[in-house]
């Protein structure tokens, strides 16, 4: 008997069954023995070894096992068709398109950053919390002073030019800060809500330079020094006045 003919034969039938499975007008959902056919002629030609291809003439030639060759109206598209080369293009450009959108998310990033370290002013001295609170002038004067201020949350910073900054919160839980003058007179309070930006300015004029609460020695009349709370510390920013002001 001529078998030469049988793997023609199965995959003839492939293609028969293939077309009832996935051509226009289904319906071996209706005959299970035909599915099953389908299942096992599928199986085999997967089962097919790397190395039986065809030669590149014509058609693929069979397996050694007797299992049919791939059908090329079934295969996926080859590299050189239209549809593959979309595809590749199309994916191409959406990577190119991520790896540009990352970039710039990085670049704006790190300009952002830079802008604001940049524009941000360094301060003219940062003022450190000091120890041994309880014995400081400055907080019995406080306590004697003010009745509203809540005395557990008192806390002095260093001295800047004869000026020391004093923190505490209020009775009504706001954040407060003076700037303590030679002679630990009484200050007005700056008090803000919790989450506000805290700071005291002391001004330098004329009429004020001989005045134990108002006036930093060594500034032009009209300067302004910030007192900047921090939490950790106080920054104090000078922003001196023009002699020609």
């Amino acid at each position: 008997m001529d078998t030469s003919s049988q793997p023609s034969d199965d995959k003839r039938e492939l293609d028969a069954l293939r077309r009832r499975a996935y051509g226009p007008n289904p319906d071996i959902q209706t005959d299970p023995a035909a599915l099953a056919r389908l299942e096992e002629l599928e199986a085999a030609r997967k089962a097919v070894p790397p190395d039986a291809a065809d030669t590149g003439l014509g058609e693929p030639a069979a397996a050694a096992d007797g299992a049919p060759s791939p059908d090329p109206a079934w295969t996926a598209p080859r590299e050189g068709t239209p549809q593959s080369l979309w595809r590749r293009l199309t994916a191409t450009r959406a990577r190119r398109s991520s790896l540009v959108a990352g970039a710039l998310v990085v670049f704006l990033a790190l300009a952002y950053t830079m802008a604001s370290l940049v524009g941000q002013p360094r301060p003219d001295a940062i003022l450190q919390p000091i120890a041994d609170e309880g014995e400081n002038a400055v907080f019995k004067t406080l306590s004697f002073y003010s009745s509203n201020a809540d005395e557990s949350t008192i806390r002095g910073y260093q001295p800047y030019r004869g000026r020391q900054p004093v923190f505490h919160m209020d009775r009504r839980g706001y954040q407060c800060l003076r700037i303590f003058g030679p002679g630990y007179g009484e200050p007005n309070p700056n008090c803000v809500p919790p989450g506000v930006d805290l700071f005291a300015d002391v001004d330098t004029w004329p009429l004020q330079n001989h005045d134990f609460i108002e006036g930093i020695p060594g500034l032009p009349d009209g300067s302004i020094a910030r007192f900047h709370y921090r939490g950790h510390s106080v920054d104090v920013f000078l922003y001196p006045a023009s002699k020609a002001d």
